[in-house]
């Protein structure tokens, strides 16, 4: 009888503690600081939204070179075709077509 009464004091302990730290997750993310660096117009959201649409568009990080123009549609200035030296990235064939 009295292991009976300790297994059930075990689990609600257990489903104590498991609330406890729920309501604690719930008052951090509703809370100013978080919405302020996580929210809709949160500075780190902001910030990673705006690097990952950089590189997406462009193929390579914001730090290693500046934006291009969204008006150039020339495919030399892009670096993610072309490398400074004129080469390309792609490769085609050696010989034209017939």
């Amino acid at each position: 009888m009295d292991k009976i009464n300790q297994k059930g004091q075990t689990m609600v302990e257990y489903m104590l503690l498991l609330a406890v730290s729920i309501s604690l997750i719930f008052t951090f993310i509703n809370s100013d600081f978080f919405k302020r660096m996580f929210g809709e117009e949160g500075k780190i959201g902001k910030f990673v939204k705006s690097e990952n649409q950089f590189a997406y568009r462009h193929a390579f990080l914001r730090n290693r070179q500046e934006d291009i123009a969204r008006e150039n549609r020339d495919g030399r200035a892009h670096p993610s075709y072309y490398r400074p030296s004129g080469e390309t990235r792609f490769f085609g064939a050696k010989l034209p077509y017939p």
